[in-house]
Order: structure tokens, then sequence, then C-alpha cells
């Protein structure tokens, strides 16, 4: 800068100094000094112009240098405050050239890698184990970002992660690509919390729908009603076309109960309590239902009310088993009413009259309203004998015909008492039934008239009533009894109640017969009976021991309909409904078996997870119904393309999952892979319609190098899946473990 500023000054001197010489010459007047002159002129002007050159350089120098300067100290400025990003970035940061090779990354990087930052600097990443982050770090080397989410092996640590990373090429000052840079994030944590949120909501889902219990929330300066799905399979209602509000909420209930449900909830924003309430709905067909609802809602710090959050549970079978049980007692309490042999149903281990007939009442000469509320001991004559029968009733033991002395108005009456405990009114009971034998004379009349009386209760009993010697020969027995096993009077005498159970079931029915004899009693006991033409009965029986010792009574009851109804409940809990296939719960248990069975014979085993192409507009173009029976043929088409042993279950909706076991390598997968795809690609004639879709197939296999579960299995083959779909449909993808 300043040999700069010299030139300028040496041509001012030499201006200076030549001024006079020049002066002289052009005043000399002779030609060549005159020449002269003129040429030391242009000398001059020539030395202003290259002063005015040099003058604005040297400004511009200044400047430039200036700038220079000042673009060196924000540089550092820069670099300082990048370093220092780098150093506590709440990421991982991590540098590497061309060769994969590590050249520089923070202390965060090196806490998610679990190893010191002078192991990871100049580490070769294509030595490491796990190269499943390679592929994106070589995608910046080609000039790509991107971003990659997956598991991570760390092999310095032994520790397994899982990492969302972002990648960028790292470019020089001539913008070529000198190596890349990846800025790492540990999210171990948030996906084990999303795989147990996941589960969890699982679970409440599979538990919603065996309990038969929804939820709903209710937003109230919005009125947005959210419902559950099991809320939309209890009243019946498609999720994707009917839309919640309260007042829709209100149009399903029955319309006796409409107001009262209506109440009872405003009168909880009022309260500021929660409620519970049983209601009716009135389903699209006319069926009714019966439900448990029960809400509570949330109030802001000013009493306003925010939202509300309620449960629905369907008690439709419950109730129908009260009514029938209130009817049942209603019924035997007319029955007990009008009979002509007199009743007393006493409580309190006997202890308190609550239902007497008047037959009753007329054998203790009072009315029933002072018999109600009494203890029946005080009428007989030895109370003691009483407080004996109450305790052998309280050991379940049914007595019959016992001669009992009661002392009433001064006056000695005889008579035969039975007892028997029962449930009554929801208390545990006793039943007596009385028959007066106190006048002598007529004490022959008396009891034949009741033993036709007991017999004519015998036989209109709705239950089959028999009575057998000791070998367990038929020896008597009532018309329904007679009916229910479809034999006349004259085959059943020739037969023992042990033949006619199932040949399964007649070692436990022998053993039955001796627990009889042995204990006095047996009670409750399930088998299944072979009768006319073959025809098998499932019964639920009861045997007590006669006071001869001799003989056994037996009261049985068919429970054929109710143990068929068990099945189809059982059949639809592990079936699907529309297919018949096995659903969610069953397809899990035969996928633990099939896994199990694999491990054990050292074969393989693999699971397919198919989705229709094209059955949403199948269902948008021609409805539900021919959605549901194109579901139902291809369902049948499937199982038939897999093997015997093979499972093929419906997830839901268009979902399938096939479980193909006893595999000696993953090829013979193959064609079981691609006759699935034939069927389900031909067409289906479903009336006059010709519908063809297609499948798309999620491939994995088991065992693996790693520990899976089946949940595990399940998701490898719908992300292979979901590749198939995205490659084209009508295809197949196995999913790639590495």
């Amino acid at each position: 800068m300043s040999n700069a500023l010299d030139i300028p000054s040496s041509i001012g001197f030499s201006i200076l100094t030549l001024s006079p010489t020049t002066v002289y010459l052009l005043l000399d007047g002779t030609d060549i000094y005159l020449y002269m002159g003129l040429a030391l002129i242009l000398y001059f002007v020539f030395l202003v112009i290259i002063s005015r050159y040099i003058n604005t350089n040297i400004t511009q120098s200044s400047v430039l240098q200036y700038k220079a300067e000042a673009s060196a100290k924000e540089a550092r400025s820069s670099e300082e405050r990048y370093r220092l990003i780098l150093q506590y970035s709440p990421a991982g940061i991590v540098h590497y050239n061309r060769e994969l090779i590590i050249t520089y990354c923070n202390d965060r990087f090196a806490h998610v890698m679990k190893a010191p930052k002078e192991r990871l600097i100049g580490l070769d990443i294509k030595t490491l184990k796990d190269q499943r982050m390679v592929p994106s770090l070589r995608e910046a080397l080609e000039g790509k970002e991107g971003v990659y989410e997956g598991q991570y092996h760390s092999t310095l640590s032994n520790t397994q992660l899982w990492i969302i990373m972002s990648y960028v090429p790292l470019r020089d000052a001539e913008d070529n690509i000198e190596g890349g840079i990846a800025i790492i994030e540990d999210i171990t944590e948030r996906k084990k919390t999303e795989e147990e949120t996941t589960k969890l909501l699982n679970n409440l889902r599979q538990a919603e729908k065996i309990a038969q219990l929804g939820n709903w929330h209710f937003e109230i300066h919005s009125n947005t009603l959210e419902w559950s799905d099991e809320i939309y399979t209890i009243f019946e209602l498609d999720k994707d076309t009917f839309y919640p509000t309260y007042e829709t909420f209100l149009n399903v209930i029955h319309p006796d109960d409409r107001f009262r449900v209506a109440h009872a909830y405003e009168h909880s924003l009022e309260t500021k309590q929660k409620y519970e309430i049983t209601h009716r709905l009135l389903m699209k067909d006319g069926k009714i239902k019966y439900v448990n609802e029960q809400c509570e809602t949330k109030f802001d710090p000013n009493g306003i009310p925010i939202c509300s959050l309620g449960t629905v549970q369907d008690i439709t079978q419950q109730m129908q088993y009260q009514m029938r049980l209130e009817n049942s007692e209603n019924t035997l309490r007319y029955l007990l009413k009008m009979s002509p042999i007199a009743v007393r149903i006493a409580k309190n281990s006997g202890q308190e009259v609550m239902f007497a007939n008047e037959a009753y009442a007329h054998l203790i000469h009072a009315d029933i309203s002072d018999v109600i509320g009494k203890n029946p001991k005080n009428y007989y004559a030895n109370q003691e004998n009483y407080n004996e029968i109450v305790s052998r009733i309280n050991n379940n033991e049914i007595i019959y015909n016992q001669l009992i002395e009661l002392y009433i108005e001064n006056k000695t009456l005889w008579v035969l008492a039975s007892y028997m405990p029962i449930e009554f009114e929801g208390e545990s009971c006793v039943l007596g039934w009385f028959y007066d034998i106190t006048e002598e004379k007529n004490l022959q009349k008396e009891v034949e008239q009741q033993r036709d009386e007991f017999k004519a209760l015998f036989n209109s009993s709705k239950d089959g009533i028999a009575i057998l010697d000791h070998e367990s020969n038929f020896l008597d027995f009532n018309d329904a009894y007679l009916e229910m096993t479809g034999f006349s009077r004259a085959e059943l005498l020739t037969m023992s109640c042990i033949s006619l159970s199932a040949p399964e079931d007649r070692e436990r029915a022998m053993q039955a017969m001796k627990n009889v004899f042995e204990f006095g009693f047996v009670k409750g006991f399930e088998k299944t009976c072979v009768v006319k033409d073959g025809k098998k009965l499932y019964i639920n029986m009861t045997a007590t021991l006669l006071p001869d010792k001799q003989r056994i009574l037996i009261t049985t009851k068919d429970i054929s309909a109710m143990k068929e109804h068990a099945r189809q409940l059982e059949h639809l809990a592990h079936y699907d409904p529309l297919t018949g296939l096995p659903n969610r719960i069953l397809e899990s248990d035969r996928l633990q078996q099939g896994m199990f069975q694999t491990q054990r014979r050292g074969e393989r085993l693999a699971v397919f997870y198919l989705d229709l192409d094209g059955f949403k507009q199948v269902n948008d173009s021609y409805g539900h119904d021919v959605g549901d029976q194109l579901l139902i043929s291809l369902s049948a088409r499937m199982k038939q393309a897999l093997r015997e042993g093979d499972t093929l279950s419906r997830l839901g909706g268009d979902e399938f999952v096939a479980i193909v076991v006893d595999l000696n390598d993953t090829y013979a997968a193959l064609p079981i892979i691609e006759r699935l795809l034939d069927s389900a690609s031909r067409p289906i004639q479903i009336g006059d319609l010709i519908i063809q879709v297609s499948a798309s197939i999620g491939v994995t296999f088991y065992p693996q190098e790693t520990d899976v579960d089946g949940d595990q299995l399940v998701r490898q083959a719908d992300q292979a899946m979901y590749v198939a779909k995205q490659s084209g449909k009508n295809r197949y993808h196995i999913f790639d473990v590495q």
C-alpha cells in the first residue's frame, strides 16, 4: 500500500522539476526546442493520466482490502458459531468423506452411539456390521437429500436403537461433493411408547368387543360426538355413513326412553355429578336392545361444562335373562298359590315365612297375612325336630314325606312334610309342602289322595323326573321324561339310566350313581344321552337318594339348545361371521401353534398378508351387499388355493392373513402364492354382475435370524404387502429382514 502511494508522489515531483525546462524550450523559438517543449507537455499529460489511473486503483484496492478483512472476520465468527451449533446441538451430527470415513462428529452423536468420539472419528462406516444406514449415506454422495427412519444396531456398544437420520451432501468451494453430513436423532423411547400405546389400544378395542362395551366423547361447545367402533356395533349403524351427534344419538333411543335419558344428562350438567342409566334402543328392524350408559362431565374453573365422557354396554342378554327369571318366579308363585297342597317358603334359614298359599293357611287355621313374617318353627310340637330339618336343608338335602307333628290351637295335626332348598326372589329359601293326615279313620284315603296329588305334580313338571332302583334301572318316570327320551313306557322300563348315557360319558355316569348312594345326592351333573332313534341330548341331572336308601330320584333338564347356543357363541368368538374364516383371535392362536411346531420340526413357516385391489370401488359402485358376496366367494376360492393344514383368516374389511406351515424352504411357498394371486384375480359372477379384483400379497418367513413374535411377523407381512401394492398391485413382495 505504501509503495502504491509513492508512485503519484514521484509523478508530481517529476512535473514540478521539468516545468521550468519546458517553459524555456517553448520560449526559445527554435524549431527543435519547440518540438522538445511540446513533447514534454505530452509527457506531462501522460503523467497526469497515469496518476489518475493509479489513484483510482489505490482507492479500489483500499476498499477491497477493507472488505476482505471484514469478510475474514465474519468468516471466523460464522465458523465459531457453526462449531458451537455442532457441538451443542441436541441432535447427533456427523461428517464423512467420499470413502465413508467419519471426519467429524459432535458429542451428541457419540452419546447416541454410546461410544467415545476418539473411536468414532476416522471410523470406516463400511466396516460396521449393521449396514442399514449405508445406502442413505451413499445417496448424499450422489447429491441427494433425504431421511432414513428405522432400527439400527450399534456394534460399538452392542445397543439396539431406533433412529431418524437426515442426510445432505457436503460441498467444497467449487461446489464439488467432498462428503456428506448426517443428523441423527435417537427415537428409541418414543417408538417403545408408540408400540406400547398401540398395544394398549388394541387390547382396549378387544376388551370392548368382548365386553360389548363402547365409549364416547362429546365436545359440548362444538357439538362434536365421537364413538368407538363398538358403539357402532351395538347401535347396528354403519360407521362410514352415520355421523354421530347428540341429536342423532337421541333418535336411536327408544321413543319412550328419550326424555328420561335427556333429563338424566341435563340433570348431571346441573348437579355436576356423573350418572348411570339403563334404557332401550330401537333398531331399524324394530328390534329392541337394552344398554347401560354411564357418563361424567368435565367443567372449567368457572363451572362451564367442557366435555362429557361416557360408556355404553349392551346388556340385552342380561335383561332378557332377568325378565325370564322374573316370569319364572311369577309363574312359580302363581302355581304354588293355586296349588291344593299346603306350601310355604321361608327365608333366613327357614326362620321367616315369605310366601304361603291358601292351603297352608287353612292347614294351620290362620289367615295368610298372619303367617307372613312369622317363624314356622312355632307350629311344631317338637321344635328341635324342625331345627334338624333346617340343618339338613342347609346341606342341600331334599326331604320327602317326613311325618311331622304340629300343635295348633291346642290340637295336634299330623302331616307328611317335604322340604327342599330353592332360590326365590333372589334369596336362599326353604320350600316346604305338607299333607294333612290327621284323622286316623281317613288315613288310608288321605294317603292315597295325597299320593295322587303328588303324582299329578310329578307328571305336571316340565322337567323329566324318574325313579331308579339301586342298579339304575327305571322304576317310574313322568310324562316329560318320556317325551324327552322318545321311548314308550314299556321300552323304558326294560332299560337303565346308565344305558342311555353316551359311550364317552358312561363311566362318569356310573360314578355319579355311586356318589348318590355314598353322599345322598348329586347336583348339576351334565352328560350326553343317546335316546330314541339315536338322537343325542345334552342334559343336566340332579339325583337324590330317597329315604328308603334303595331308590334314586333324578330330575333332568334338556340343555341341548343352551349348549348349542354356547357353541355358536364360541364359534362367533373365533370365526368371522361373514366368511366363516378364522378371525384375528383364532389366527393369532394358530400362528403361535405354527411357530412352535416349526421350531420343533426344524422347518419353515410363511405368513401372507393379503389386501384386495379395487375392493373399495366394488363397494362404492354396487353396494356393501355385493361386496359381502364377493368376499364370501373369494374367501372360499382362496381357501381352496391353500393346502390342508394351512390357515386363511380374515382380519376385517378386505384384509386376510394366510399361515402356511411345513415348508422345506422359502421357495416352496412360491406356488402357493401364485395360486392365491390367481384365485383372487379370476372374475366372479354375482347375480348379473361379473366382478374382477386382484390381490397384493406381503410375505415373510419364520424363523428369522433375530427372535420375533407372531405380531411382528404379521406386521412384517403387512409392510411387504404395501410395497407390493405400491409396485403395481396383483403381485407379491417378500419382506427383507436385513
